[in-house]
């Protein structure tokens, strides 16, 4: 069953005072524990704009270069596990390691609203990859043909449209579909990230 918006980390990620309160009170504690054996926690709602939890592991974004573009920085301050596994479903470990780890959260926020790495989700990603091929995740050369169809048909109905002394309903009804098939064919993909591995191909068919 879908998880519980109203007591979603992502809902309630902001605090109120007394949150506020004790999690200075954690921080000072924490700042004044020099035991090395001691691993420091921060608590979920205390990490940056700039940062982003993934499996329980603080990541600093300010010095990685995301591929998609700087639209990464919309996640900052949340636990993106399940948005990270989402869109990132062949990543590893090792993909996590180019960021820089800066802590952990407070085990207590370490539970997910979620079950990863199940025998459904693994069938579900073999029937996937089935039809989504490794090297096709993005636009191939038949979405982008498709893409500039669509919009040389827009281009010259909206030209019919500015120089046609009297419009038709007819005209008006074409243009209003080429419109609507460039939003759900080709912005679509593109706000998504998923027309291009280069962000400002994604920019400006989005």
């Amino acid at each position: 069953m879908p998880p519980n918006a109203d007591i979603s980390r992502l809902r309630n990620r902001f605090p109120n005072e007394t949150d506020a309160s004790n999690s200075n009170n954690n921080n000072d504690n924490t700042n004044n524990n020099d035991d090395p054996a001691t691993v420091s926690t921060t608590p979920l709602k205390s990490i940056k704009g700039t940062e982003v939890v993934i499996d329980g592991t603080i990541y600093d974004l300010t010095s990685f270069h995301h591929p998609g573009g700087n639209s990464i920085l919309l996640f900052g301050g949340n636990d993106v596990t399940v948005q990270y596994k989402m869109i990132h479903p062949y990543h590893t470990r090792h993909h996590l390691e180019k960021m820089t780890a800066v802590g952990k959260v407070d085990s207590k926020d370490g539970d997910s609203d979620y079950l990863f790495d199940t025998e459904f989700e693994r069938e579900i990603k073999r029937e996937v990859f089935k039809i989504v091929r490794r090297g096709r995740e993005f636009g191939t050369p038949g979405y982008f043909l498709r893409a500039f169809t669509y919009i040389g048909i827009m281009a010259y109905l909206n030209y019919l449209w500015t120089t046609t002394p009297s419009t038709t309903l007819t005209l008006a009804i074409l243009f209003g579909i080429s419109q609507a098939s460039i939003g759900l064919n080709v912005q679509h993909d593109a706000n998504h990230g998923a027309a291009s591995k280069r962000a400002w191909v994604n920019d400006i068919l989005g």
